[in-house]
């Protein structure tokens, strides 16, 4: 029987003793990319731009798109081109094919330089495909990528303590369940556009043995299959109100992304192990139609009543650590199906979508005291359906989109967009409401809260070239939440707005300044004779960032931010920090990036975000909070064979702390020190 150091020991030997690869292929352009697209998601929270956009877009990376072979929703995949940026590639390449080179998209006026040079980085003009593929042709002309990565924390938690038996014996949850390290792996396939497949294994730390493993192929435009999808999926329809497994990007990212629509199946090829589909899905086309089916069955993670006749909440997390985490491990089955419909002219695409959800067992959470009565709305009982419309009409300088969507219940959801380009200046309005009792258990879009309910609000956003090396930015956001939030008892309002610059004085200098401000009501008890009343909480945030490139071997990157936090019971609140990162490249087989933080700041409320270098497939933003220093050295070595071998090192220090955590995870002194390594083949 294989362990899980045999089962990696294994895959380790394979690929070190496989036949010889084709020339080693550099990633240092897509790490700026990455660093780029941190900044510009700055302060935002953690979740909005995480791990599973971060490994979309490095399988992208490691296998471009072939202009003279590919359609809308795959370029509509990148973050950083808007709708009439896509249509007019698109329509380009179609009308000049085959194309030559990616220098010929410099005719486009609505492509600016940055624009086109991240294009290099995810597309290639190619050869015109055969109007017939054989699946022999696939398999030959295809690229493979394999990972292999471990986490070994150079530290001991609570959860890992050496207890008697006897105190184990009547407490078996004080200690983990496996031992500490992290372990991954995953390979994926790539062909000329068509052809995806691959799998993946995680053992999380704590965990017993591989915990968690996921395997998908898809097969894309052959006749008239539009996408074909076996194994694990995700799917967006519409603007995501029925259906949208996958994560978003954030209130910065929408000033470029905002109109997307139907952005169809796509392969689960990340490491988080909950929201996605596993089953089948399809999508056909006939003329301007395309019509959608899939199906999909998995196990899900659930707290049990006491008397096992329901679910009191869903978990998410994926962890099965302890004997009381493994104790919910696939305790419910859930069960999605549904379709869309979708029409598509010169300049209008129409599209409805409907999905029925069905769960082995009732949804039952608590809302039967003060503290939890604003769950009353939330996902209640066994069947839940919804269907929408959505719309999206691009006219020469504007792009008008939305979506409409009710349940079986009654819920009501709206979504509606309008981007328009006049001159130089990109305008971007946002118009949301969804309905306390709008139950969708597959949808995600644009809002305030984790999913689209008890919110209404209108989002204004504004981008402007001032000059050639001068660029402002801003939004606005102002939401109302009609029924009761965690720590807010009844209606209550917030606000958003962000204001940044951008200025590269030369080829070896840029400077951005960002200031943001949100604001929020919470609960309130001026004493305990008082009724319970809504204060509101204001945080300011600044970012400066210099970024200084004398070379292509040498790059600094200088950052300082302070966040300022007041409510009427806490007063005034301040942190700040202050980042410095150096890079050194030789000779295209060696990078080192160092990175060293400062930071203080008064509670939690005040912490930080920053981004640090890291490893593939992953999006390095960190929240830093307390006192003290945090230093990151990240070393990438492109070995022969197209191997690449990346080691990473942390270390936290905090100043006016004994331990670091709480519970298990509680680190009994005042600094910790993690080790990454990674091993990557392209083949």
């Amino acid at each position: 029987m294989f362990t899980i150091r045999s089962t990696f020991s294994l895959l380790l030997l394979t690929l070190c003793t496989c036949c010889s690869l084709q020339a080693q292929v550099q990633r240092d352009d897509f790490d700026a990319f990455v660093e780029m697209m941190a900044d510009v998601t700055g302060d935002d929270d953690e979740e909005e731009w995480g791990s599973e956009q971060m490994e979309d877009l490095y399988e992208m990376y490691c296998h471009p798109l072939n202009l003279n072979d590919l359609d809308e929703g795959q370029l509509s995949q990148l973050p950083f081109l808007t709708a009439v940026q896509v249509g007019d590639i698109v329509d380009y390449a179609e009308r000049h094919r085959p194309m030559l080179s990616t220098g010929e998209l410099m005719s486009l006026t609505s492509l600016d330089y940055t624009t086109r040079r991240l294009l290099q980085l995810f597309t290639y003009a190619g050869d015109v495909p055969a109007e017939r593929l054989t699946f022999k042709d696939l398999l030959q002309r295809s690229h493979s990528d394999f990972t292999l990565r471990t986490d070994v924390p150079l530290y001991t938690r609570m959860g890992y303590a050496d207890y008697p038996a006897s105190v184990l014996a009547t407490s078996p949850n004080k200690v983990y369940r496996g031992s500490q390290p992290y372990l991954s792996a995953r390979y994926s396939l790539e062909s000329l556009n068509h052809l995806e497949a691959g799998f993946q294994l995680e053992k999380d730390p704590g965990e017993s043995g591989v915990d968690y493993w996921a395997a998908y192929a898809l097969l894309r435009h052959v006749g008239a299959v539009d996408a074909l999808a076996v194994g694990d999926y995700r799917l967006m329809f519409g603007h995501g109100l029925v259906v949208n497994t996958s994560s978003g990007f954030g209130k910065t990212m929408m000033l470029s992304t905002v109109e997307r629509m139907d952005r169809g199946i796509r392969r689960h090829s990340s490491m988080q192990e909950s929201g996605y589909l596993s089953g089948a899905a399809t999508t056909l086309h006939f003329g301007n139609w395309q019509l959608s089916a899939f199906f999909s069955q998995r196990r899900a993670d659930g707290t049990l009543l006491a008397d096992g006749s329901g679910v009191s909440s869903v978990k998410t997390d994926g962890l099965h650590r302890t004997f009381l985490e493994y104790s919910k491990r696939g305790n419910l089955t859930k069960t999605d199906w549904g379709g869309n419909v979708a029409w598509q002219g010169t300049r209008l695409r129409l599209s409805a979508t409907a999905v029925h959800t069905r769960f082995s067992l009732p949804l039952s959470p608590k809302h039967d005291t003060p503290a939890s009565y604003y769950r009353l709305y939330n996902a209640t009982g066994t069947d839940f359906t919804a269907y929408s419309l959505a719309y999206r009409y691009v006219a020469q300088g504007f792009t008008l989109s939305g979506e409409t969507a009710s349940t079986a219940d009654g819920g009501i959801a709206t979504l509606n967009m309008l981007q328009t380009e006049l001159g130089t200046h990109r305008l971007t309005l946002i118009q949301r409401y969804y309905s306390a009792d709008y139950v969708s258990i597959n949808g995600k879009t644009f809002s305030a809260n984790s999913r689209p309910q008890n919110e209404s609000g209108v989002y204004v956003g504004w981008q402007h070239p001032l000059s050639r090396r001068l660029k402002v930015e801003a939004y606005a956001d102002a939401m109302y939440f009609p029924w009761l939030k965690y720590q807010v008892s009844q209606s209550s309002y917030a606000f958003e707005t962000m204001a940044q610059l951008t200025y590269t004085p030369s080829d070896t200098h840029l400077w951005s300044l960002r200031y943001r401000l949100r604001t929020k009501e919470l609960d309130w008890k001026r004493d305990a004779a008082l009724q319970t009343v809504l204060q509101q909480q204001a945080q300011h945030t600044v970012r400066l960032m210099h970024v200084y490139a004398p070379s292509s071997e040498w790059r600094l990157k200088s950052l300082l931010q302070g966040t300022l936090v007041s409510r009427d019971d806490t007063g005034s609140r301040v942190g700040w920090g202050l980042s410095e990162t150096l890079s050194w490249q030789r000779l295209r087989w060696l990078r080192l990036t160092a990175m060293l933080t400062c930071f203080h700041t008064t509670d939690y409320a005040t912490r930080l975000y920053t981004y640090e270098p890291s490893l593939l497939y992953t999006f390095g933003m960190t929240s830093l909070f307390d006192e003290g220093w945090r230093a990151v050295l990240l070393a990438t070595v492109h070995l022969p064979h197209r191997i690449s071998l990346l080691a990473k090192i942390g270390s936290t220090h905090y100043f006016r702390r004994t331990s670091i955590g709480t519970g298990l995870d509680l680190i009994p002194q005042s600094h910790r020190e993690d080790l990454q390594i990674q091993l990557n083949w392209r083949f």
